[in-house]
């Protein structure tokens, strides 16, 4: 994608979904379709999103990358 254009999209639209009245079942799901559609647009460097750390876009990381995470769900 280039210079971490990817990053911009994803930060833009998570703040967004984050702050909806969405349940959190259909937050993470908006979030893994986002996170599916970027990467497919070579997006690669994820841990510099700002919400990296936000357990709602972690849980949809752990779905979209399973093997980021040890055993116990801590980011490896």
């Amino acid at each position: 994608m280039g210079w971490s254009s990817g990053t911009r999209v994803f930060d833009s639209l998570a703040k967004w979904i984050l702050e909806s009245k969405l349940i959190r079942k259909d937050k993470v799901a908006f979030l893994v379709e986002l996170i599916k559609t970027l990467e497919n647009k070579d997006w690669d460097c994820q841990c510099e999103s700002a919400y990296f750390s936000d357990p709602i876009v972690l849980a949809a990381f752990k779905e979209v990358h399973p093997n980021w995470f040890d055993s116990n769900g801590y980011l490896i």
